[in-house]
Order: C-alpha cells, then sequence, then structure tokens
C-alpha cells in the first residue's frame, strides 16, 4: 500500500538522497518487523571456529608483520557514535540495596572523578556517597551520562593521568600499528573534541554518520508513521549498520580495516596480549586473501585442475558450495571480501555470536547473529561470542576496491519498540555493521583468549580490579 507524501517529505527525503521506493520499503519494514535468521545451528570449535595452534599462530604473526610493515595499508576503524546512556541506565532508576551499598563503598573509585569529588566523596559519610556519585553521574550540565561513551575517563594511572577510551585505542593502535592510521565514528556535535584529544603527530581522523543512513519510525497508536507535532516525519540514526557508508569510504586507502568497538579498551599493561592476538587474527586474514587471489589468477589463466581447488577452498566458507557449479558462479562465490573475527567462549556475556546461516541466496556460511535475530529455540545454543573484533579484507587483487555495499543482506534489519515523547514507537536499525551489513562475506571465526574482551556495558564494569594501572 502506497503513502501519500507530502511537499516537506519528499524535501526530506531529497536532502537525505532517498527515492520514494527507498521510504516506501522503510514503511513495509517497519509494519512487518524484524524476521529471525535461518540459522542452521551453532559455530562451534573445528566446526565453523578455527583454533591456532602455537605453529599456526607463529605464521599468522609473521603475514601479519608483512601486512603492518610493508606497502598494503592497515587502518584501524572505531565505530565511536553512540552515547553513554545505556552505560548508566541502571542508577537513573531508584538503586537496590546491593548497589546502594556497592557505591557507598566504591564510589570514589570509579577512573572519572576529578582529585576535587574524589575527595569530597571520602569526606562524606559512607551512606551519603551512593546519593552524591549518582547525581554528579547525571547531572545534566556536567555529567557524564550525557556525552559520547568515548569521552568517559576508563583508566586512571599510578601517575594520577586519567584516559578516556579514543585516547586508549590510539594508544594501543600506535603499539601494533606504528603510525598506521586511525579512523573514528563520532557524534557530530563532539567531533572536534574528540579530534582535539589527539597529538598531532597521530594518523588520526574522523567521521560522521551520514545523513541518508537515517530510518523512519512507526508512531504504534496510531499505525502510521511517527511525526513531529509541526507534521515533520521523525528521522532517526539508522543503528550501527549505517555506518557501512563510512566504512566504505575508509576502505577506498586500505587493504586490511581492523574493527573494534569503542568500549573494548585495555589499560596500556594489557595491550600486549591483545595485541599478539590481533596480530594472528590480522594474519589468518592476509593468508586467505593470498590464498583467495591465487585461485581468481588460476581461474584467469584457466590452469589445469583451478575449479577442483577454487570448491575445496569454498567449501569452508560457504556449504552450500558444490560440483555442479559453473566456472563463473564459483568465481562470483570466491570474489568477495573477506573478514576474520575473534571469538571468545561464552560465560554468560550479552549480545551477539556464530551460526551457521542460510542467506537469501542459498549460502550456508558462518555468520555473526544477535541475540534479537536468533528463532524460538536457537537461544543459548552457541558456545562462542562475539566481542567485534574483526579484521576485512577489502582489496581485491587486481588493485580494485571492492563495493563493500554489494555484500549486505538488506533483509537483515532490526526492529524495536521504544518510548519517543510518552508515545510508543517501533524504530528500524539498518542491517548491522557485523551481522546483515557483511552477510555475504567470506567469513572465518577464528578463537582468542577471553582476556582480550574487556567490555564497559556499565559504569560499575569501571570499578573492576583490571580497569586500574
Amino acid at each position: 500500500m502506497s503513502t501519500i507524501w507530502s511537499e516537506r517529505d519528499l524535501a526530506d527525503f531529497s536532502f537525505r538522497n532517498w527515492s520514494v521506493e527507498a521510504a516506501e520499503l522503510q514503511c513495509k519494514q517497519l509494519r512487518q518487523g524484524a524476521q529471525p535468521v535461518q540459522s542452521i545451528g551453532p559455530c562451534t570449535a573445528g566446526d565453523g571456529i578455527v583454533v591456532l595452534s602455537e605453529g599456526d599462530q607463529a605464521i599468522a604473526a609473521e603475514a601479519a608483520s608483512r601486512a603492518l610493515t610493508g606497502t598494503d595499508a592497515c587502518i584501524r576503524f572505531v565505530p565511536a557514535s553512540g552515547a553513554a546512556s545505556r552505560m548508566f541506565a541502571l542508577v537513573r532508576k531508584p538503586l537496590d540495596e546491593a548497589l546502594r551499598t556497592r557505591l557507598n563503598s566504591e564510589a570514589e573509585n570509579f577512573p572519572f572523578w576529578s582529585d576535587v569529588q574524589r575527595s569530597e566523596l571520602l569526606n562524606l559519610p559512607q551512606s551519603e556517597r551512593s546519593e552524591a556519585a549518582v547525581k554528579w553521574m547525571l547531572d545534566e550540565i556536567k555529567g557524564f551520562a550525557h556525552q559520547p561513551k568515548g569521552m568517559i575517563p576508563f583508566h586512571r594511572y599510578v601517575d594520577g593521568s586519567v584516559r578516556n577510551s579514543f585516547q586508549e585505542h590510539a594508544a594501543e593502535w600506535r603499539l601494533l600499528a606504528g603510525s598506521s592510521p586511525i579512523h573514528f565514528t563520532v557524534p557530530e556535535a563532539y567531533q572536534a573534541r574528540v579530534e582535539g584529544l589527539f597529538p598531532s603527530d597521530l594518523n588520526a581522523s574522523t567521521s560522521i554518520q551520514m545523513p541518508q543512513t537515517d530510518t523512519l519510525a512507526w508512531d504504534i497508536e496510531s499505525n502510521g508513521l511517527a511525526r513531529h507535532v509541526d507534521g515533520a516525519l521523525l528521522f532517526r540514526p539508522g543503528g550501527h549498520g549505517a555506518l557501512l557508508a563510512n566504512l566504505r569510504e575508509v576502505a577506498q586507502n586500505a587493504s586490511f580495516i581492523l574493527i573494534r568497538n569503542i568500549d573494548n579498551v585495555v589499560p596500556e599493561p594489557s595491550m600486549a596480549l591483545r595485541n599478539s592476538e590481533e596480530s594472528h587474527l590480522l594474519g589468518v586474514c592476509v593468508q586467505l586473501t593470498e590464498q583467495r587471489d591465487v585461485l581468481l589468477r588460476e581461474m584467469d589463466l584457466q590452469n589445469k585442475g583451478w575449479k577442483a581447488a577454487a570448491l575445496e577452498w569454498l567449501l569452508a566458507f560457504d556449504r552450500s558450495a558444490d560440483t555442479t557449479w559453473s566456472g563463473a558462479k564459483l568465481r562470483e562465490a570466491i570474489d568477495r571480501p573477506i573478514r576474520v573475527g575473534g571469538m571468545v567462549l561464552n560465560e554468560g556475556a550479552p549480545g551477539g555470536g556464530p551460526f551457521w546461516v542460510r542467506y537469501s541466496n542459498g549460502a550456508v556460511s558462518p555468520a555473526i547473529v544477535e541475540s534479537a535475530e536468533l528463532p524460538v529455540g536457537a537461544m543459548g545454543q552457541g558456545t562462542h561470542f562475539n566481542p567485534v573484533d574483526l579484521i576485512c579484507s577489502v582489496r581485491r587483487y587486481d588493485g580494485t576496491v571492492y563495493d563493500v555495499n554489494a555484500y549486505a543482506e538488506r533483509n537483515m534489519f532490526f526492529t524495536a519498540d521504544k518510548d519517543w515523547q510518552g508515545r510508543p514507537i517501533r524504530i528500524l536499525e539498518r542491517p548491522g555493521l557485523w551481522n546483515g551489513a557483511m552477510a555475504k562475506w567470506l567469513t572465518r571465526f577464528v578463537e582468542v583468549p577471553v582476556a582480550t574482551f574487556a567490555p564497559v556495558k556499565t559504569v560499575l564494569d569501571l570499578l573492576h580490579a583490571s580497569r586500574r594501572a
């Protein structure tokens, strides 16, 4: 059913470079809601997840060194557009007794307090410290709950200095990759402040989420599109999958893009272990890229036995491949960007996990699946967890760059019900950056130690002993 759009609606579409058909598709998606993926079963160690031996690690580290020191450009890409509102959600409501007791006894240990605030907390009766701490966290002007997550100091060092997540990412990347570039996606209002955090000799850049990746929202009560009081359509950011457009721009100057979440940082003494494990992931991606490129050259030359070699290699990425495939279909299946994802053993952490999934084109491939995408009965089957440590190979063997937009599974979008100005609405998020947006990449999962995963999901995570350097 077509929607009648106003002149103002059409102008808003034009500003975002949308067609009317694109807006109509969003309406359809909002009405029908997200559909579960067709899960075949979880990826496990030896079945979709590779466990590297010491020998494998050594070979991978050597391959990573070639990429980091050679002409191939390696770039760190850090999605950091999100606010810290969810991180402080548990202190926005009345504190339960256990939380109040913990804050009364530990509140002064949060790394983000100034020396004055810490002193004031210590001078208060212990029973009053939780109330003061929460008040400061949520303060409308100076509180951290309204800032981007990356701006919050996560670590305090023995010399009294503090570092926020942007600074820790920059320090860790420099230790791994020297002067190689690092890129952050950031909120537009904070772009200048974020860029001011970095020393002039750091090869850092930023970008903002592009307006054309916004999405419409659905007013559940009126059963129509959500609109402002003046009749203007409500546009919302399209989720982290919208950053595929930013990744595409970064890819123009890279062979390998190393992705990690903004809240997954460690203090400097713990960086060596993480960089060692990341070099293994990068090395695996380099090796797979080299193998893919050899196969593509063999195809070009029509060398004897290339079809059998190509099929054998491809089966690790797509179980639907078989001997009946034509040479053209084999080439199309192999000539794709590659991603290597680190996977940790699941110890009860929320979020996505690795599963074998059947896609709309019939391919049966390893995928990163969010809990909201799993069909009934599949929840809890996974043995591993996705910490979003991804290495992406984006350049063809002929030197051209893959159009990453062409390898997304567009029907793997997300919907969720939210409150907006007191009204229930359904929001739409584009296929997630490491979920549907990369669904048709060649995917390899590798097990990594849980010690490499150090997320800050709630403010209480900043009280963990491992955060103190």
